[in-house]
Formats: structure tokens, C-alpha cells, sequence
């Protein structure tokens, strides 16, 4: 199984590194797992065209290889880490591709969140953009830890 994430992101510090590599470690062996950074959009304009112009390279990223795609945006359903592990067991059963796409400090545009087959939000609080990804890769983990039985989530 393939599982990657396209982020808007600059390059991550040292401890953002090493607190993805910590839970990378720990996944399935036979998760394939790949990390694409986008360039966030900084030469001005509007939101909207910020947006747009990060949207638009992440879905250059997606149009590379079918896969069923998870966006994650603040007005996405929130879900328990329990509910999560079974939407991702079931996800990972019928798809050999799973793209998570986390968007910019604006967010993603319309449009990506529309061609989206889940929209997810994991809190209503606002998190810098590269600590979510550190929680997303956590929750993963997690997620395995649930399905496979272990005592990791309690």
C-alpha cells in the first residue's frame, strides 16, 4: 500500500523531522510511504489567488497516480481517533493509494477540497501547518496501533 502526503509547506526544522521519522518508523512494513513539499505561494495577490496557484500544484502532484484522496481543512468533519483508525482500515481495503493533502496557511481552494473523496478536520483549533503534519503521521500510527490490537491507544 502507498500512503503520501502533499503538503504546503517549507522545509521542516530538525525536531519536525524527527518526530515524523519517530512514527514512520513504527508504521506497517508494507506501507509505501512518500512526502511531497509544495512551495507555499509568496509573490503576493489575493487568498484566493494564493489558493489557487497552491491548489493547482498539488493537483499536479495528484494527477500523477490514482489514488483516494483525504484533503483535511478546518470546516472538514471531525472525527475520534477511533473513528479514524476505521474510516482509514477501510480506505486502506479498497484502495492501493491513499493521498493526504494538507494545504497552505490560507487553506486549499474550493475546488480541491470538492474533488476530494473525504474532507477531514482533526480539531477546531488552528495548527501551524508543519506541527499538523506531525499529528497526522502520530494519528496514522495510531490508527495502525487500533486496527492491529495493540496497547498503544488507550
Amino acid at each position: 500500500m502507498k500512503l503520501e502526503v502533499i503538503a504546503v509547506s517549507n522545509k521542516l526544522s530538525n525536531w519536525e523531522n524527527e518526530g515524523l521519522n519517530y512514527y514512520l518508523k513504527q508504521f506497517p512494513k508494507y506501507v509505501k510511504f512518500f512526502s511531497h513539499e509544495i512551495r507555499p505561494y509568496n509573490s503576493g495577490g489575493s487568498i484566493e489567488t494564493i489558493k489557487n496557484t497552491e491548489s493547482a500544484s498539488i493537483a499536479k502532484q495528484l494527477s500523477k497516480e490514482s489514488s483516494y484522496v483525504i484533503a483535511f481543512d478546518r470546516h472538514g468533519k471531525t472525527i475520534s481517533s477511533k473513528e479514524f483508525a476505521s474510516f482509514l482500515n477501510k480506505v486502506f481495503s479498497e484502495h492501493k493509494k491513499v493521498s493526504l493533502v494538507i494545504g497552505g496557511s490560507h487553506g486549499l481552494n474550493q475546488k480541491t477540497l470538492e474533488s476530494a473523496d473525504t474532507v477531514i478536520s482533526f480539531s477546531k483549533l488552528t495548527l501551524p501547518h508543519k506541527l499538523f503534519r506531525v499529528v497526522l503521521i502520530e494519528q496514522i500510527y495510531r490508527a495502525f496501533a487500533i486496527i492491529q490490537n495493540k496497547p498503544y491507544h488507550k
